[in-house]
């Protein structure tokens, strides 16, 4: 049985030098999905049905050119009704010599706007302020008591879809946020005398403090007994604790290499031709608002470092009362003697070991 442990160059393969493998990833470090979907149907009118979240994705720039359209939007739409409504009632039909209203009625619909850009203003005064100045509605119209009703609502649904879409885009987490909470790499070592494969979490924020949950799927191609290839079969990893941790601190994720694991028949060799990918998703509430956040990352073969473990970061301060992490430790390994050989040929081997034993134990 081999103890040595492959060397640096050869298991810790910087991330830009295996192309193939970082251009077939499906989720990005940082989380982002790297899946493009190309010829759907009615794309634009599914953005348009969905305003909501369209919005919450968008950038800040586009989202406030959206606010400020639809303001400058209402203001005018609303400010050419109200033009139509005088010019119907005539009071847009002046003395050329004295100026005087010969329109119908004893005074305008609206006291003290004459032009569009009177219209305007006034329709600017109704949708966001508190009182009227020179410019006024009058009694006259009973129309006009219609349309100043569904102005005033149009202004204040517009002013509720900002605040709401402005706290949702505010509250959730920013999307460079796996960055913080995954360690760069993972490791493959020697726990409790069984293969592990093992990732690092680091929540510094609590945004994932409640109910917190991590899961591991490994994407990897299949082909079926009838042929079929399968490009991304998703096969769940088993992780300790059902992957239910208490992130007080930088903690450990392991997953058993036994024999219900897909990595059962991985050594060190195979790992790095494999064509795989395992998927981390962590996913919590916060303890501020409740919400529920959700942050992903991945590892490919270049990531995955065999025969290493995670340094030890948390200590106890004594002058401090309380217990340290050193969070910008949380990426550094150290090497360890680990076999190089399969999960599977390592119990074969220890069967044969045992199986030796007690045959010499008999004799």
């Amino acid at each position: 049985m081999s103890l040595r442990t492959p060397t640096n160059e050869a298991l810790r393969a910087d991330e830009g030098c295996n192309l193939f493998e970082m251009e077939s990833r499906v989720v990005k470090k940082i989380g982002e999905r790297n899946v493009r979907v190309s010829n759907l149907p009615q794309r634009s009118i599914r953005f348009v049905k969905d305003l909501v979240t369209t919005l919450v994705e968008e950038r800040w720039r586009y989202l406030l050119l959206v606010f400020v359209g639809s303001y400058v939007g209402s203001w005018a739409l609303f400010a050419g009704l109200w033009y139509i409504l005088s010019y119907a009632h005539g009071d847009l039909i002046l003395d050329q010599t004295t100026g005087a209203r010969l329109g119908d009625g004893g005074q305008p619909c609206v006291d003290g706007a004459t032009t569009f850009v009177g219209f305007l203003l006034f329709s600017m005064e109704t949708q966001i302020s508190t009182g009227y100045g020179a410019k006024v509605p009058t009694e006259e119209c009973p129309e006009s008591f219609g349309l100043l009703t569904i102005q005033l609502i149009v202004g204040l649904l517009i002013d509720g879809a900002i605040l709401g879409v402005v706290y949702a885009k505010m509250v959730r987490p920013p999307q460079k946020i796996s960055e913080m909470k995954f360690s760069k790499r993972a490791v493959i070592c020697m726990r409790d005398g069984r293969l592990c494969f093992v990732f690092r979490i680091c929540d510094r924020k609590w945004q994932h403090a409640i109910e917190t949950k991590v899961t591991a799927v490994l994407l990897q191609p299949y082909r079926t007994k009838e042929g079929e290839t399968i490009e991304k079969q998703e096969t769940y990893l088993q992780l300790e604790n059902e992957g239910r941790l208490v992130l007080l601190w930088p903690v450990t994720v392991c997953h058993v290499i036994d024999r219900n694991s897909p990595l059962y028949d991985v050594s060190a060799k195979d790992l790095m031709s494999q064509k795989l990918e395992i998927v981390i998703t962590i996913t919590g509430g916060t303890m501020t608002t409740g919400q529920i956040n959700q942050a992903r990352t991945s590892y490919v073969p270049s990531e995955i470092c065999w025969g290493h473990r995670f340094r030890d970061i948390v200590e106890y301060d004594s002058r401090k009362d309380c217990y340290v992490a050193v969070n910008e430790r949380m990426h550094e390994l150290e090497e360890i003697e680990t076999p190089l050989c399969s999960a599977r040929h390592l119990d074969l081997l220890r069967a044969k070991v045992r199986h030796s034993e007690m045959t010499t134990s008999v004799d």
